[in-house]
């Protein structure tokens, strides 16, 4: 008989081999054959339909092999979408200017824990001593303190400030959070390392990205600029009013050129993704060193949660990528770049040298329902499916938005009731509580931050509503008041003199 101690012993090393097994298995991808890529396609082909979005393009790497690459449906204009059509990007760029930064200090032209006022001596914020304490590498990881709503404050306002303009007019922003506490995605922390870039390098970062990124990786349809890109093809962007998809004209900030400005191609991407993959390997030439790779992908900052295009994502933030599981992955390095009119995600799976890129030619951030859930749900279900695993079911942004359009025009259909009723009403008392109503309405959005120029920037169905909404429970009120205008006016000009 076997003492207990050495039962325990085989036991114990058996079930580390199978553990081990099962990893390895697990990290072996599955074969990309003709069945994986039909499955893929009609997944798709499929939401697109349902969903009314005019174009997709996707690209998919496996083993370091661009072994899918395509598009779906229309570009707006009647052309087809392909692999080589431009998209926006939106804030996949920021992982593009991390990969400058890094090239730099592969140069030893930058330290990633020098302070930012080493190589921009004028840089400030709020707080005097916060300033002296921010370092690059805080910038990268937007563990800075810089806030969302500042981050996105330059585009509400459609600022036409340079990068060095944006980054030098930062002296009045009050961080958020104490330098380095906590994660915040800020666009600020990027336009920030732009101007670094272009200070220390005496180059624009059009010129740096293009010269230092986009040519060593041949992405030919790539580009910095959106007239160069209009002029090569870029697709038509659209917005979703109440779950159609109406074309709408997108002009970047020249200042958020570092943070969301680069046009590429779905095949463009499956480039840039290959390169990380082989360890900054580019086709001719090293584009990075590993080090720096693995520096980009490390998940830095403190683990953080945040909801996505209506998807809940657990992560840590490297540079320029989020580190965490996405869909059946998990452990992915992804990002997503979005404004309300185009959805772009990109997502590296290192365990299986695997790769994803979708890009979205339309898009809504409508905050009710779950409408957005299927921008976030295509590039999930293409993960899950290389992974074997079924994609994540939910309604169409069609289905999603019937509540929404139905609740609306009731909503709308009852006021036009109601302040048709206090109109005629004698008495003045209810014209003053609709108006008290629309007042209490405007002060709730601005306590949610929720003013005019961001309903109107990310939601715009949301943000007609409740201009429509606010206007006829202010009409009888004002109504009331211009009667009593006219008639103070016609008093006035029939009384007697004295």
């Amino acid at each position: 008989m076997k003492p207990h101690w050495l039962v325990h012993i085989v036991r114990s090393v058996a079930a580390w081999s199978l553990c081990a097994m099962a990893a390895q298995a697990m990290a072996q991808p599955m074969a990309f054959d003709v069945g994986m890529r039909e499955r893929i396609d009609a997944f798709v082909e499929s939401q697109r339909q349902a969903s009314g979005i005019p174009g997709i393009a996707l690209a998919i790497v496996q083993e370091g092999q661009v072994v899918h690459a395509r598009g779906f449906g229309h570009d707006g204009r009647d052309l087809p979408i392909t692999a080589d059509t431009p998209f926006p990007i939106g804030s996949l760029t920021k992982s593009f200017t991390a990969l400058l930064v890094r090239q730099a200090i592969d140069a030893g032209q930058l330290e990633a824990d020098a302070p930012v006022q080493r190589y921009l001596p004028w840089f400030r914020v709020a707080d005097a001593e916060a300033s002296a304490r921010i370092t690059l590498r805080h910038l990268l990881n937007q563990t800075s303190g810089f806030s969302r709503a500042d981050g996105i404050a330059p585009l509400l306002q459609g600022s036409t400030a340079s990068i060095d303009q944006l980054a030098r007019g930062l002296g009045a922003v009050s961080l958020n959070h104490p330098v380095g506490e906590r994660f915040e995605y800020s666009n600020l922390n990027f336009v920030l390392l732009g101007a670094v870039l272009q200070t220390v390098t005496g180059q624009s970062w059009q010129k740096l990205i293009q010269d230092q990124v986009l040519q060593p990786l041949q992405m030919n349809h790539s580009h910095s600029d959106h007239d160069a890109a209009r002029q090569a093809g870029m697709t038509a962007l659209h917005r979703m009013w109440f779950g159609m998809p109406v074309a709408q004209h997108v002009t970047l900030l020249p200042g958020f050129a570092p943070t969301g400005s680069l046009v590429a191609s779905a095949s463009d991407m499956a480039r840039y993704l290959q390169m990380l993959l082989a360890g900054g390997m580019g086709p001719a030439s090293r584009v990075l060193s590993p080090d720096g790779v693995v520096q980009l992908l490390a998940p830095a900052s403190p683990p953080g949660r945040s909801r996505l295009l209506s998807a809940d994502f657990q992560f840590r933030y490297g540079e320029g990528w989020f580190v965490g599981p996405f869909g059946a992955a998990t452990d992915a390095r992804w990002h997503l770049g979005n404004l309300a009119s185009f959805a772009a995600w990109m997502v590296l799976l290192p365990d299986t040298r695997q790769a994803v890129v979708v890009l979205i030619n339309a898009n809504t951030e409508l905050p009710f329902n779950e409408v957005n859930a299927v921008m976030s749900r295509l590039p999930i279900g293409v993960v899950n499916l290389l992974r074997g695993q079924p994609p994540p079911q939910g309604p169409s942004l069609r289905e999603a938005y019937m509540p929404f359009n139905a609740a609306s025009a009731l909503a709308l259909l009852g006021l036009v009731a109601l302040a048709r009723s206090v109109g005629r009403a004698r008495r003045i008392a209810w014209s003053v509580v609709l108006l008290l109503v629309a007042i209490a309405i405007v002060v709730a959005l601005h306590v949610m931050g929720l003013n005019a120029q961001m309903l109107s920037a990310f939601a715009p169905d949301v943000a007609l509503v409740m201009a429509l909404a606010l206007v006829l429970l202010c009409l009888p009120a004002a109504l009331r008041a211009g009667a009593w205008t006219r008639r103070f006016i016609a008093g006035s000009r029939i009384a007697p003199p004295t």
